[in-house]
């Protein structure tokens, strides 16, 4: 990981006392402490042990919310995912968009979420440990890009029975879509430096992508309706 990159200060509370607030507190307080432990640990060195003691919680009371620590970074990614969902109004947003504008808005949640150095941090710390910890990479896709994935594809499948766009199978057209917008990105994040991630021109990158994938969304006449009678 680059040694440049911010680590939030993790908690200094005695482990094993209680933290005060509503659970919804001392849960987002054990995820902070988590997400700290992560970033500066990397997924493998990372434990349960150094996790409660950044909380000041005991391992116990981890345990009584989390199976293991590949639940404990699925969370820490599902947050991730809550912001990106806030903004769509899980996925209810897009409804009331037309598809340049729908497609416009997920690229940006999508493209912003990986260029933030947090979540970019974390992204290269999953790639490089999902050869070791196999488990990992199928709870990030559930907690994580599934979700996006099934919101996007509702959307489209909605705009083809309203005939706005043609897609034989909407469901792989979201995945490809989403793999337009994120490859690059996910390219200088796993081979270049973070500064070439802040160097790229987001919102050119992200219009050039819709257009490209509207062109070859966008209904086209039936040919095989040349010369006949219309009514």
């Amino acid at each position: 990981m680059d040694e440049t990159l911010p680590v939030p200060p993790v908690m200094g509370h005695k482990s094993g006392r209680p933290r005060r607030g509503t659970e919804a507190e001392r849960l987002d307080g054990l995820i902070q402490a988590a997400t700290a432990i992560f970033l500066k640990e990397g997924y493998g060195l990372a434990s349960i042990d150094k996790i409660a003691t950044a909380a000041g919680v005991s391992t116990r009371t981890i345990y009584e919310r989390f199976k293991n620590k590949g639940d404990l970074m699925a969370a820490v990614i599902t947050r991730l995912v809550d912001r990106d969902m806030a903004v769509m109004g899980g996925g209810a947003k897009l409804d009331r968009l037309e598809p340049a504008e729908a497609l416009t808005l997920v690229g940006q949640i999508m493209v912003g979420r990986l260029a933030d150095p947090e979540s970019g941090a974390l992204f290269r710390i999953i790639a490089a440990e999902a050869q070791r910890f196999p488990e990992l990479t199928a709870k990030m896709r559930a907690s994580g890009k599934k979700r996006m994935e099934d919101a996007l594809a509702a959307y489209l499948r909605g705009q083809v029975e309203c005939g706005s766009l043609a897609l034989t199978d909407p469901a792989s057209a979201a995945v490809l879509f989403l793999q337009m917008i994120t490859a690059q990105v996910h390219e200088y994040l796993l081979f270049e430096s973070p500064q070439a991630v802040a160097s790229l021109d987001r919102c050119a990158h992200v219009a050039r992508v819709v257009q490209l994938f509207l062109y070859g969304a966008a209904p086209r006449p039936d040919p095989s309706a040349n010369g006949r009678h219309q009514p």
